[in-house]
């Protein structure tokens, strides 16, 4: 009876000094940003940054408010704002490219720095601003300018979070030994199939492991990870598992390899057999388990060269067999080359899995996203290389509907 008077006693209190109880969201900051009130959007994030503890905040919660400071034209705020969630996320893309915006727009030179780091959609911010009259006279060293690709820009944001789906997210562009190629553009692949994890399918991104340039031992930490989550979730929670890089095959057994970057030239067996990774994934209990694979496994890289100087030929990989609840959508089939879009600056098949993904806003099936991918690569590798890139996908039990499983819970 006390405890209830003092609960009592506490309410009357809050209602007598007009002190709310109720409790903004992020739900609540992206309705106001749709909205167009800023002030309000600044408002809810200072309420919810006051409100979490130290060892909870993230640098997305400053980006936000910097993101309505940006649009209210407090450019200085802005930038302070990102600089502290930079402190959070280091090398995160996305908040150096709104400290350069803003940056440029009160006349600080440093914001040559930040465009440049901030990748594709910074340098075409440079480029643009180079061809104006106000910015001919500042130089700075910089690789080739290119226009940022249409799946770059323009990411479809949703304000619905999948809290129960896990991704991991494997990019491997350069690789410790000398005898090995670079892999161009996987870095770009993975940072982008995160983004679009995150701003369009909603994974929050402590749901997610990325893993630039990954080497073995973190790909076997990150499988015991996912393990982990599959007893603890179980058939309510989903797995993505995305890889961009070299695979080969073993030249006696014909068992297909993935590259991680710490792989030693001609030893296979230091790379991550994909029978192994199958059958890891295949034992998980997870509702779904989606594999994504931007490589092939014929030995080739991607521009059509051998993989290493000592292969003369390329070898037709054997078929690997999932099982479980995984469904394993592929760059190729057999012993194709999976081709780069040098214009796009991706995997020719990211390419058209994250253009799918920003045409259906994230709604849609592995069915619908896996039809549209093998058609779409299949003619855009004849007219751009001449030779045929075929997607393919693959799953193991006749229970999976693919027309029933979206990508995201």
């Amino acid at each position: 009876m006390k405890i209830f008077l003092k609960l009592l006693f506490i309410l009357l209190l809050l209602s007598r000094l007009n002190i709310g109880i109720y409790a903004y969201t992020i739900s609540d900051y992206i309705t106001s940003m749709n909205k167009s009130d800023y002030d309000l959007a600044i408002k809810i994030m200072d309420d919810i940054i006051k409100k979490t503890e130290y060892k909870n905040k993230t640098g997305d919660l400053y980006y936000k408010r910097a993101c309505a400071y940006e649009k209210k034209g407090n450019f200085v705020y802005a930038a302070v704002d990102c600089s502290t969630a930079l402190k959070f996320s280091p090398n995160n893309k996305e908040y150096l490219l709104l400290r350069g915006k803003c940056k440029k727009e009160v006349n600080d030179p440093t914001y040559v720095e930040d465009l440049q780091i901030a990748g594709s959609e910074g340098f075409a911010l440079l480029n643009n601003s180079y061809n104006s009259k106000e910015q001919t006279k500042i130089t700075f060293n910089a690789p080739t300018i290119r226009k940022a690709s249409d799946v770059d820009i323009n990411i479809p944001i949703t304000s619905f979070k999948s809290n129960n789906t896990f991704a991991l997210i494997f990019c491997v562009e350069d690789y410790m030994e000398n005898g090995i190629s670079k892999v161009d553009y996987a870095r770009n692949d993975g940072e982008k199939f995160k983004e679009y994890c995150i701003k369009t399918l909603g994974v929050p991104e402590r749901n997610i492991h990325f893993r630039p340039d990954a080497t073995k031992n973190q790909i076997v930490s990150d499988i015991k990870w996912a393990n982990n989550l599959s007893e603890v979730y179980g058939k309510e929670a989903q797995l993505i598992l995305y890889y961009s890089g070299h695979g080969a095959p073993d030249e006696r057994t014909r068992r297909a390899f993935l590259l991680p970057s710490d792989v030693i030239p001609n030893d296979l067996e230091s790379g991550y057999a994909l029978s192994k990774l199958y059958d890891e994934l295949g034992t998980m209990n997870f509702n779904s388990i989606i594999v994504i694979l931007d490589a092939c496994f014929s030995g080739k890289k991607r521009n059509g060269e051998m993989l290493t100087a000592s292969k003369g030929i390329s070898i037709k990989p054997k078929e690997e067999e999932v099982s479980g609840n995984v469904i394993v959508l592929s760059a190729t089939e057999g012993d194709d080359i999976a081709y780069p879009d040098d214009e796009n600056q991706h995997g020719l098949f990211t390419y058209y899995i994250l253009k799918k993904l920003q045409e259906s806003k994230g709604n849609i099936t592995i069915a619908e996203l896996s039809t549209y991918v093998m058609e779409n690569v299949r003619k855009a590798s004849v007219v751009k290389n001449t030779r045929i890139q075929q997607p393919t996908i693959n799953y193991s039990s006749n229970k999976i509907t693919l027309e029933n499983i979206k990508i995201g819970l």
